[in-house]
């Protein structure tokens, strides 16, 4: 989130893009009173009404309609302004608010933290774990610079996006007959099979049923569990098999766990940061990108490419005349 941009801005995008008060709240991570009290203290001093209610929600008046432009102008200038006084490279201390799904926290973070502060050790990096539901409306109301997420992002995105790469994934079985002979399997040999999945309203669980539903598997569902590490450890006590990334199970005890590789075509998904659409990408970001080539190959020729943003392109261009009211 932007330091510069004033609350009340922030509470009237955030009703105005949402076009409802609760899902405003939400995102702002404040109560329903706090942001209608707000709004109200704003058509106060401007007096003039800023929203009329409907049954389907919110809409903008007129004069709500004519503030929004300026409005979205102004944030636009204070997020310009702060890129253009951030420098990653200052021996000032500095601090980048990144976002990351739970997978890529635990097992990818530690390593990409290690790389990025050995080239930028004045940045303090703040991480906010979250689904990738969740991190994309962050991203598109401007609460994080950069976040990384797994799998489909959502329609109505508002974001920018670069594919850094895949997350293949594997099965994961006890150490014992008759999995542990096993190197190779096709995805069809989990039919029937007792298996381990995360619960019905996780992300990656509704991806896994399409897939299976997609390829006529029907496991034998004995367990739902939050997290890998558990569902992990549910594997090794042999209560059934699951599929996971296989970043997860890199470091598994080979003595309690088996990894399959899924043939012929392994099922996989896919890994993108996201950064808000229209804005350039905060030199912040740019350079938690930046150390993270080594890793990732579309980096390299993205920025070789020169698709990062520019000096030049941080520039506040001439704002263009305001919609005519109706």
């Amino acid at each position: 989130m932007s330091y510069l941009i004033p609350p009340w801005l922030q509470v009237f995008l955030a009703v105005a893009e949402h076009k409802s008060f609760n899902r405003a709240a939400r995102a702002l991570l404040l109560s329903q009173p706090a942001v209608s009290q707000r709004i109200r203290q704003l058509e106060k001093a401007l007096g003039v009404p800023l929203f009329r209610r409907t049954p389907r929600g919110v809409e903008l008046t007129p004069a709500g309609e004519e503030l929004l432009y300026y409005a979205r102008q102004v944030r636009r200038l204070l997020m310009v302004a702060e890129s253009r006084i951030t420098d990653p490279t200052s021996t000032q201390q500095r601090r980048l608010l990144l976002g990351m799904t739970p997978t890529l926290t635990l097992y990818r973070l530690p390593l990409w933290l290690k790389h990025f502060h050995e080239q930028y050790p004045h940045v303090r990096v703040q991480v906010r774990t979250d689904t990738t539901p969740r991190l994309v409306q962050s991203v598109r109301y401007h609460n994080l610079y950069l976040a990384l997420v797994e799998g489909e992002l959502p329609h109505e995105q508002g974001v920018s996006s670069l594919l850094l790469g895949e997350i293949p994934f594997v099965i994961l079985a006890p150490a014992q007959e008759p999995w542990v002979h096993h190197h190779q399997l096709p995805l069809e040999a989990l039919d029937q099979q007792p298996f381990i999945s995360r619960p019905p309203e996780a992300q990656t669980r509704r991806w896994l049923d399409v897939l299976f539903t997609a390829k006529g598997v029907r496991p034998n569902l004995v367990a739902e569990l939050d997290s890998p590490e558990s569902i992990k450890r549910a594997v090794a006590q042999g209560v059934g098999v699951t599929l996971l990334p296989r970043c997860m199970v890199e470091d598994v005890d080979e003595r309690a766990l088996h990894v399959i590789e899924i043939t012929p075509d392994p099922p996989r998904r896919y890994l993108k940061a996201i950064w808000p659409a229209g804005l350039p990408l905060h030199p912040l970001a740019q350079a938690f990108l930046r150390a993270l080539q080594p890793f990732f190959p579309t980096l390299r020729a993205w920025f070789r490419e020169g698709h990062a943003a520019t000096a030049e392109e941080l520039r506040w261009p001439a704002p263009s005349a305001p919609p005519p009211l109706p």
